[in-house]
């Protein structure tokens, strides 16, 4: 399959960050405290919707191209068009003031260039145009609006009209071809064709709703709740065990697991006498996802998304914490050997509209270690979280969890595995994990109309234990604890458009993790309150803000 769309020499030192360092929800809550007096009194807002997950897919296919323009393009011997599409653009400007006007929209408008485009300066026009089609879509689209400039599809369908036919006829969104998100699915059933005819037809709070009106839409799970989580509730204990209980007992493993999302844990005790026994076992791959959409449209289910639509803020929090210990004795006077290794990692990532690729959040992972007489190396414990979520560095320091907390604080991006390791025929060992992504200490993502945004929180953890000679025990254990959370708000729309009211969601869950419920909720409440400007009450572990 051919894919250039950048040149060889721009793309030569492309290395996507893999970056070191989404979960369950119990019900969802519609709070009085939500339907406050100065939001009803806004003047056209719409209320955030819930649809079930067939309506979902079907809105987010209406509104979706099957494969972008931009990727259609690489595949189909449409560099030379975009080369002269990118140089008709930039022809006019001198070197800086492309870069200063997209900081004016976002000042990290280049937070990938230095890995995307290592070859070319900021400064440079033509290459700075590349990388924003690329990798910055809705950042490019906002700057063309705003410059008065054609898009990629108007300049193909003009200079390019059987390379853009091509596209529109298969693979271009059904809203793009001018067909309702009622009637474009000759197959809809008509429950999801009765939710959405509903979904059209709700009235604004407030005052008389225009004849483009804007929403921000949540799917729901199969069991009603709002984000999706694998395992979808907290799951029971669920205990491995084996022993040799013939004659004198010779070993013995009792471990237990449980999950919620993203968030889990584990405890086990390994012994053994007289003769080598080890347990070594990956906990299963959990997730937390969410998606964000603001479905603009007019009562037939027509596309509305003109120039006077509506773009908004889309801020995102993401918390991962695990905390970890291991414990190890090999006292007596034949034992020989004795270890407990205990490691967690977690990856936030955001899948944005268009054609850029996944955007990593934050990826880190830590762990506890502890050995005795054994040439065990700690990696690995880690080695499959590396493979599984895309870790690529790890450091070993004493005091690792205090050095990795002091750097969240200024780095939006931690590249950091962190270990703590101690030795002894009796050794105890606990250390601290923690990573975070907020936008507010960045900048938000620019939130467009009919558009999906969708966000993952993945984790894997490693448990490892050994021991030999006469008799060995270990101990290990890990728990985790996080948050995940959005707030839509501060829309421009257009004078004939029904802005959507602003709105968040959230989901809490310690699985034993260093951050109990109570701190989760507060950490929520704090954060969602000072973004939507009313207060939020968080007393479920997952909702809506209405």
């Amino acid at each position: 399959m051919k894919r250039t769309l950048m040149t060889p020499l721009a793309l030569g030192s492309l290395v996507y960050m893999a970056i070191i360092s989404t979960t369950a929800f119990a019900g969802t809550v519609e709070n009085t405290n939500h339907r406050t007096t100065a939001l009803e009194n806004d003047y056209g807002a719409m209320a955030p919707a819930q649809v079930s997950k067939q309506t979902w897919q079907t809105i987010s296919a209406w509104s979706t191209d099957s494969l972008s323009l931009l990727d259609f393009m690489a595949e189909n011997d449409g560099e030379a068009v975009l080369n002269h599409y990118i140089e008709k653009l930039t022809a006019t400007y001198q070197a800086e003031e492309i870069l200063s006007q997209i900081k004016e929209i976002d000042v990290n408008a280049l937070d990938l260039w230095s890995t995307v485009l290592a070859d070319h300066s900021p400064e440079d026009s033509y290459y700075l145009a590349r990388y924003l089609i690329q990798y910055k879509p809705a950042l490019f689209k906002q700057w063309l609006t705003m410059q008065k400039m054609v898009s990629l599809a108007e300049f193909v369908e003009i200079n390019n009209p059987r390379l853009f036919e091509a596209w529109f006829e298969t693979y271009a969104a059904p809203k793009k071809k001018g067909l309702s998100v009622l009637s474009y699915n000759k197959e809809m059933d008509p429950t999801t064709y009765n939710e959405i005819k509903e979904l059209l037809n709700k009235d604004a709070k407030g005052g008389p709703k225009s004849a483009c009106a804007c929403q921000m839409v949540v799917p729901n799970t199969g069991s009603g709740t709002v984000v999706t989580n694998y395992p979808s509730t907290p799951s029971s204990p669920a205990p491995e065990t084996s022993s040799d209980n013939k004659g004198m007992s010779k070993h013995g493993l009792n471990f237990t697991s449980t999950a919620y999302g993203a968030f889990h844990s584990g405890d086990g005790e390994r012994w053994s006498k007289h003769k080598a026994y080890g347990y070594d076992n990956t906990i299963s791959h959990n997730s937390t996802e969410f998606s964000v959409k603001m479905l603009c449209a007019d009562k037939a289910g027509f596309d509305c998304n003109q120039s006077n639509s509506c773009s908004g803020n889309l801020e995102v929090r993401g918390t991962y914490a695990s905390r970890f210990h291991v414990k190890g004795t090999a006292r007596q006077i034949w034992s020989k050997a004795t270890n407990a290794h205990s490691a967690d990692g977690a990856k936030f990532a955001v899948d944005l509209p268009g054609s850029a690729p996944e955007i990593v959040l934050f990826n880190k992972a830590g762990g506890a270690a502890m050995s005795f007489n054994t040439g065990w190396d700690i990696n690995s414990v880690l080695g499959t979280i590396k493979a599984a979520l895309g870790i690529t560095a790890a450091i070993v320091n004493d005091n690792a969890g205090s050095l990795l907390d002091a750097q969240l604080a200024s780095d939006l991006i931690t590249n950091i595995a962190g270990i703590i390791t101690r030795s002894g025929n009796e050794a105890s060992v606990n250390s601290t994990m923690r990573a975070r992504f907020d936008s507010s200490d960045v900048s938000p993502f620019l939130l467009q109309p009919n558009e999906v945004y969708h966000f993952t929180l993945d984790s894997e953890a490693h448990v490892k234990a050994r021991g030999y000679g006469g008799y060995s025990d270990s101990h290990f254990e890990f728990g985790s604890s996080g948050a995940v959370m959005y707030a839509a708000n501060h829309f421009t729309c257009g004078p004939n458009v029904t802005a959507p009211m602003p709105t968040g969601l959230w989901f809490y869950a310690s699985q034993s993790g260093p951050d109990n419920t109570a701190s989760l909720r507060s950490d929520v409440e704090g954060w969602l309150s000072i973004q939507l400007n009313q207060g939020v009450n968080a007393i479920q572990q997952q909702g809506v803000v209405y």
